[in-house]
């Protein structure tokens, strides 16, 4: 009897706090409005950038800083939420996504746009790192790859729903209210997540700093990077490559190719649960993440055949839920790698590294080729390279033993 009291009087709170589910909504909910941000000044930017005197050039630049500040600070981040636990760090990067939303809003120089995608970039890797983290923390691990998939899945929400709303917003409401309105509802999730009581996952000062590697064998880290480099690169080529394809191919209009790339996004949205509920509950990262390569390959050689836009957008849909079937094995793999030295910010901050090298590289590759190859050509080298990393995935696994 005495040890159900505390239980009995447990606040509304505390048992909110202490369920896997809350936390799960609430890590999904601030990736969401991360990644509907991320998609805000798609459609907005290029309209409002001539008024700023901004060329080509200059807009690459506004949109690469984000990877570039999520490549420099993830691992930093992930580190500190293991010192000062998850939930801090949540709540910081929303407020800074809030204040970096609201300087797009007041943006009136081409300084004031790159320094506010700065202020994204580094909030993104604040609360991916810890949100990611606390997951980590808070769930069973033998529905880890499940619920890294639920939180992966909206990823592809918000990037459909992010250039949505910012077209519709800029054109009814103009250039500053589309910033101003979506700053307030970030700030109010960041102040939702500061309300929420959750369990502190701060590591104790007696137990030495968190590390940035594993202990142990390098070789299982080096195969999760490989294979969220090569998703990550994969969508790093298709996100600038694909529409000027089809353009020059189809003469797709603007709202044919978004349709094309929601196609991508709904795609991964339905693939990365179910991906990670059969990794929970048979294993098979051989196969998931081997065999999403390889098939990655295949679907891409497959949308640069294809004689009609129809196919294509088919192709597009199997190549959203084999690289889906790639990546999520790879986070509950991260989480393990790390869980014996209590360092899963440091695993997610890794993840996040990882992700962002690949998204980084892809366009920087793509570029470089783009001038000595045709864009199928371009595309069929990626679906080479897919093939063969998925391949080497198969091998390497196998030998690593894992489930």
């Amino acid at each position: 009897m005495t040890t159900g009291e505390p239980h009995r009087f447990r606040t509304l709170p505390d048992r909110i706090a202490a369920s896997p589910d809350a936390i799960l909504v609430l890590v999904v909910l601030v990736i969401f409005m991360d990644m509907m941000i991320y998609g805000l000044l798609i459609p907005v930017f290029p309209q409002y950038a001539p008024r700023l005197g901004v060329d080509e050039s200059v807009i690459g630049v506004v949109f690469g800083i984000y990877a570039a500040m999520l490549l420099l600070f993830s691992i930093p981040m992930g580190l500190l939420s293991d010192r000062v636990g998850r939930r801090p760090l949540i709540v910081v990067g929303m407020l800074l996504l809030a204040l970096a939303t609201a300087l797009f809003g007041f943006s009136t120089t081409v300084a004031h746009l790159i320094v506010a995608r700065a202020v994204q970039g580094v909030s993104a890797a604040a609360t991916w790192s810890a949100g990611l983290a606390l997951l980590a923390d808070t769930c069973d691990p033998g529905r880890l790859g499940e619920k890294m998939g639920v939180a992966l899945s909206a990823v592809g929400l918000g990037t459909v729903l992010g250039p949505v709303v910012g077209g519709l917003l800029f054109e009814y409401a103009g250039y500053t209210a589309t910033f101003l309105l979506p700053a307030v509802l970030v700030a109010s999730v960041g102040l939702l997540v500061l309300a929420v009581p959750v369990r502190t996952c701060r590591r104790e000062g007696g137990r030495g700093r968190p590390g940035m590697l594993p202990r142990g064998p390098l070789l299982p880290l080096a195969a999760c990077a490989a294979a969220i480099v090569m998703v990550s690169g994969t969508y790093g080529v298709v996100d600038p490559y694909l529409p000027v394809y089809l353009h020059a191919t189809f003469s797709a209009s603007p709202a044919t190719i978004g349709l094309v790339f929601a196609v991508l996004a709904v795609a991964a949205a339905i693939a990365q649960p179910a991906a990670g509920k059969i990794y929970d509950r048979h294993g098979g990262s051989r196969y998931l993440i081997g065999g999403g390569l390889l098939l990655s390959g295949v679907a891409s050689v497959a949308a640069m055949q294809a004689p009609t836009l129809v196919l294509v957008a088919a192709a597009v849909f199997a190549l959203g839920i084999t690289l889906s079937c790639a990546l999520v094995p790879a986070m509950p793999i991260l989480a393990d790698i790390y869980r014996g030295q209590g360092s899963q910010g440091a695993a997610y901050g890794m993840y996040n590294t990882f992700f962002s090298v690949g998204l980084s590289a892809g366009p920087f590759a793509g570029a470089i080729l783009a001038g000595r190859l045709p864009l199928p050509a371009i595309f069929l080298l990626q679906a080479a390279v897919l093939v063969v990393m998925g391949a080497l995935g198969w091998l390497v696994i196998g030998r690593l033993g894992w489930r």
